[in-house]
């Protein structure tokens, strides 16, 4: 039995777990192709719930024992507020100072030297191309960075992409695939070098799928797939998923009536595609009852972090969400009301339903009166028309539900194709020549502004305390409508200053706001207490 195998089985004994066949299967697998020295890219599709992160957790326990072929493990996620709660909860299953949890938020380990790194990808790839997140002022200002170190700690890890799917807007509007990318791009460089790379779904669309497939085909990278079916599933799982049910109905009536009715006799999640109109829909249904949280990306880290752990800690009997929840919080809720989105987005967000093996009965309405938000409308009307013909006014086993749903999700995406290698050939040329450094990565980020989609959010602060975990990602058009409202930045040192026309003129005009920032000492900008308090809501009551 090889180490990674003995880890797993090990820790979940210890725990008094039944070790999951998949699982196993995939560590097998990897630990075979290392043995031989071969490359490796794993894909492992896992039902949702099924325990994807205990691979990590395995991974790291082999590293502890001086496994040979890998010193460190580095779990890749799409949000911050995941990372954390990752983070947090293999920091109680591992030795102390083992996790670190870094992203432009939080600094645990900015050259990825501990053990087990859980981050985002916007700093991943910076870490990989050269300019260490953590130094990326410096970097942009001075042309100076220690990025050997941490291309060092990469080039020596095994590293996990976990919720890929997420990693790429597919379906949405004007989607460029920035951050898809560059995500391919790392993948095929070190797994080119022999660095081992697995890649967690449980909703991967085919076109993302085909296409780092072929990208890994065309590098002459070897990679290898796991897939469930009801065969292949543990006894127990698939016992468990049978036994739940699963209801689906696409509703024409008021979401608010919905969320009203149910909430009577069950526990709610409501998923918008708005802020603006989750932030609505929350404030009405607190004026009927006190057991609502509202989450969302436009939530401040101080707040957002206050609002995940009433989810996890609460169970409040209404939840109003953005896509935030989608992945990575284990909650489960008897019913799931959801924005028209794209196949794989319901997919996801059904799986906050009837999760736990203890649960019988979840319900998942999608309501026609809710906007469809970023998402392309011949995307959602397809997902809507393929899933209504399925399921509408059905009640089928969860089992069912998820196994047919994999192919739904193929038959929305058919004949969907992903164009463009611009930000693959970046990557893996920053990556490949040893003689582009620091400077040659600088040009590149502002040509490109940025290498992932992430990068171009600015920090927006509110007009009454400046303090940095009271600061909201905004989007670079929401920013110079700021800015040329308020007229008010950040700088570095915590001041707040006007902007002349000249100042303005050059900020707000063409070329990548966020780095005409970094170059120009700019922390981020003043956004007014009104649209502040909008975003927010109630949990500015709590500010001391």
């Amino acid at each position: 039995m090889g180490e990674l195998l003995n880890a797993y089985r090990d820790m979940c004994r210890k725990r008094g777990w039944i070790p999951r066949k998949l699982i196993e299967r995939g560590l097998s697998m990897l630990e075979d192709a290392l043995d031989r020295c071969e490359e490796i890219v794993l894909f492992l599709h896992l039902p949702t719930g099924y325990g994807k992160s205990t691979v990590t957790e395995a991974l790291v326990r082999a590293s502890l024992n001086s496994y040979p072929f890998f010193s460190r493990v580095i779990h890749i996620l799409p949000m911050r507020s995941i990372v954390d709660d990752l983070a947090s909860r293999l920091s109680k299953s591992l030795p102390e100072g083992v996790v670190a949890a870094q992203h432009m938020g939080i600094a645990g380990s900015p050259f990825f030297a501990k053990k087990c790194v859980i981050t985002t990808l916007d700093t991943f790839i910076l870490n990989f191309s050269k300019i260490p997140a953590s130094e990326l002022r410096k970097a942009l200002t001075r042309n100076i960075a220690h990025f050997d170190f941490a291309r060092g700690a990469i080039y020596s890890s095994i590293v996990v992409f976990d919720e890929f799917h997420l990693f790429s807007g597919l379906g949405t509007l004007r989607e460029e695939f920035k951050s898809l990318q560059s995500a391919v791009g790392s993948i095929v460089s070190l797994a080119s070098t022999g660095v081992p790379v697995l890649i967690l779904t449980a909703t991967l669309p085919e076109p993302m799928e085909e296409y780092i497939k072929e990208e890994l085909k065309a590098a002459g990278v070897e990679f290898k797939t796991i897939s469930y079916s009801e065969e292949e599933l543990d006894e127990s799982v698939r016992e468990s998923l049978k036994r739940r049910k699963i209801s689906f109905t696409v509703s024409g009536e008021d979401a608010v009536k919905i969320v009203v009715e149910k909430a009577r006799e069950k526990s709610v999640l409501i998923i918008l595609n708005k802020v603006a109109e989750a932030v609505a829909i929350y404030n009405e249904l607190k004026k009927r009852t006190d057991s609502v949280v509202l989450i969302h990306g436009k939530l401040p880290e101080r707040y957002k972090k206050v609002a995940i752990n009433r989810l996890l800690e609460e169970k409040p009997r209404i939840v109003v969400s953005t896509q935030v929840v989608e992945a990575g919080v284990d909650i489960s809720y008897d019913v799931l009301i959801s924005a028209p989105c794209p196949a794989d987005r319901l997919v996801q967000r059904s799986g906050r339903v009837a999760r736990r093996d203890s649960d019988i009965h979840g319900e998942v309405v999608v309501s026609l009166k809710l906007s469809r938000g970023p998402y392309d409308k011949e995307v959602t009307e397809r997902t809507i028309k393929v899933f209504s013909e399925k399921f509408n006014g059905r009640t089928v086993p969860k089992l069912d539900f998820e196994l047919t749903s994999r192919e739904l999700i193929k038959q929305v995406y058919r004949g969907f194709t992903i164009d463009g290698r611009d930000m693959y050939r970046v990557i893996t040329m920053l990556d490949e020549n040893v003689l582009l450094d620091t400077y040659d990565v600088k040009y590149a980020i502002n040509v490109f502004c940025g290498f992932t989609d992430s990068f171009g959010l600015v920090s927006a602060y509110p007009e009454f305390r400046v303090e940095n975990d009271l600061t909201i990602g905004i989007s670079e058009r929401e920013a110079k409508h700021f800015l040329r409202k308020n007229r008010t930045v950040v700088t570095v040192d915590g001041t707040l200053r006007k902007l002349s026309d000249t100042e303005l003129h050059h900020l707000t005009s063409g070329g990548c706001l966020a780095v005409k920032m970094i170059l120009n000492n700019i922390e981020g900008i003043i956004v007014d207490s009104i649209t502040y308090r909008e975003w927010c809501g109630d949990y500015l009551e709590e500010l001391p």
